[in-house]
């Protein structure tokens, strides 16, 4: 008789449950704002993770450059960028995207009719950043994909009562929805942490509950059942609170001859290494190093600059993802009003978050110098455009927009000197010869 129990080959069975085991999305942390309010007020993990990053994207900030500009002109720019508080409003924005997935960003000129596209010539007054819970999309979303708005709505309603035109609001997004999600909006940064940082928080938790159990006194006291039954509870602590009092001022202790007295410790040996392996999974999972989220130096022989460096290349990512979209859609305004045109060869960079020590200044400042007198010297390269080429590198910070047109007058009027020189030496020349 045989009995069909599909168990074919025991060996190859083995491990089919993690076969079975298949991941399931459960209630999304982005959109319970009670809970983020509360890991925002209570949880300084979750304050350092949607501020740090954030505050680093904008912290070394941009550098902007044109070919068909002065230097004069790109510090206007940069003038018109801080009367803006443009950095400082984009850092706080990009914290909120982080904590609560998204915000967007309104952008109110000078017109009193938000419901038309936004015109190159308008005058920005100010960037308002609005939750998400108060922007509603209107009517139907834009399916064309050959639509600049296309995956997006045409109009959006804040606080529902003013009408708003899709140019005229900036969604920042943190992480990105699925592609099959139909959602405006983007996830929290939180998601892929809260699971990590709950088992963090929940053993270090556990492991201060235990410091206070780590010595436990035993009192075995004879006839206690019968006199908490004979409602002498207030006796019996009082006795004990005696014993230890003598106990804490003679450091003896006196028992009744009938009574015991013994005390229990317990031991953390492995708890320690638990805590770091719970640790540095909430570090992995935010995607920043230990030595940043946690504050805690490299340990062993790493100096922890590979990591540092691991987490510039993300805060450099970051700053693509999130930070760029955002300011080219402002760069034309802000062009506008600082030069009244938008120019074609227009491009930024952001600054590299790794600063120089002073003795890789001082030997980027040599080779700098010696090449620069290469160029000179051969004709490629005149004295204000090395001055340009400093300013921009930050070598000299000190270097404004007046001197190097100063330079450039001087430059042009020992040129013109010269050549009135030569043209009085001509004369005398011809003169002469008459």
């Amino acid at each position: 008789m045989k009995i069909n129990d599909n168990l074919q080959s025991l060996a190859l069975k083995l491990g089919a449950k993690q076969e079975a085991t298949s991941y399931v999305r459960s209630a999304p942390l982005t959109e319970d704002r009670q809970q983020l309010n509360a890991l925002w007020t209570e949880n300084w993990v979750v304050r350092k993770i949607c501020i740090k990053r954030p505050q680093d994207m904008v912290r070394r900030w941009r550098d902007v450059y044109s070919n068909d500009l002065e230097a004069r002109q790109l510090e206007a720019f940069e003038k018109l960028e801080r009367k803006l508080k443009l950095r400082e409003i984009l850092g706080e924005a990009l914290s909120w995207a982080s904590l609560y997935g998204s915000v967007a960003i309104l952008i109110v000129t000078d017109t009193q009719n938000m419901n038309t596209p936004l015109q190159p010539t308008e005058q920005i007054k100010r960037l308002v950043i609005l939750p998400k819970w108060k922007v509603s999309p209107l009517w139907e979303r834009d399916t064309n994909v050959l639509s600049p708005n296309f995956s997006g709505y045409s109009y959006y309603q804040i606080n529902d009562a003013l009408s708003v035109h899709y140019s005229r609001l900036i969604i920042l997004n943190a992480a990105k929805s699925p592609l099959s999600d139909e959602d405006i909006w983007g996830i929290s940064d939180l998601e892929a942490v809260i699971s990590a940082l709950k088992r963090f928080d929940g053993a270090s938790t556990n492991i201060g509950d235990l410091i206070f159990e780590s010595k436990i006194d035993i009192f075995k006291i004879a006839g206690l059942s019968d006199k908490i039954s004979a409602g002498m509870e207030a006796e019996v602590a009082k006795a004990i609170s005696a014993v230890q009092t003598i106990k804490s001022a003679t450091n003896s202790l006196l028992l009744d001859p009938e009574n015991e007295y013994e005390q229990k410790e317990l031991g953390f040996a492995g708890l320690k290494d638990l805590l770091v392996e719970f640790r540095n999974a909430v570090a992995g999972a935010a995607d920043m190093p230990v030595t940043i989220l946690f504050g805690q130096s490299a340990a062993g022989f790493a100096s922890g600059q590979e990591d540092i460096d691991n987490y510039h290349e993300s805060i450099h990512r970051l700053q693509e993802e999130r930070l760029r979209p955002v300011l080219e859609r402002l760069d034309p305004l802000l062009c506008n009003m600082a030069f009244g045109h938008y120019p074609q060869d227009w491009w930024f960079e952001f600054v590299p978050l790794k600063e120089l020590s002073q003795e890789q200044q001082i030997n980027m400042l040599n080779t700098f110098a010696t090449a620069s007198n290469v160029f000179i010297q051969n004709g490629i390269l005149n004295e204000t455009q090395v001055a340009n080429e400093l300013k921009e590198s930050g070598l000299f910070a000190n270097i404004s927009a007046e001197d190097i047109e100063d330079m450039n007058n001087v430059d042009k009027f020992a040129g013109d000197f010269e050549k009135s020189e030569e043209m009085e030496g001509t004369e005398i020349q011809a003169g002469q010869e008459q």
